[in-house]
């Protein structure tokens, strides 16, 4: 592809596919989110358990 501006030529032509591509970004990000979100409680939850002891 010589041109330097095939990806803006390809949503102006097939404006579904900068759609999917738009929503696929969007599921990565919150996803991400969630996941580090997920981690830091579980990271939270092990640290205070340890803090308060095993046996209480």
């Amino acid at each position: 592809m010589g041109n330097s501006l095939w990806f803006i030529t390809i949503l102006k032509d097939q404006p579904w596919i900068g759609f999917l591509i738009g929503l696929a970004f969007v599921a990565l990000m919150f996803g991400s989110k969630n996941l580090i979100v997920y981690l830091y409680a579980r990271h939270q939850e092990k640290s205070d358990s340890a803090s308060r002891g095993i046996d209480q």
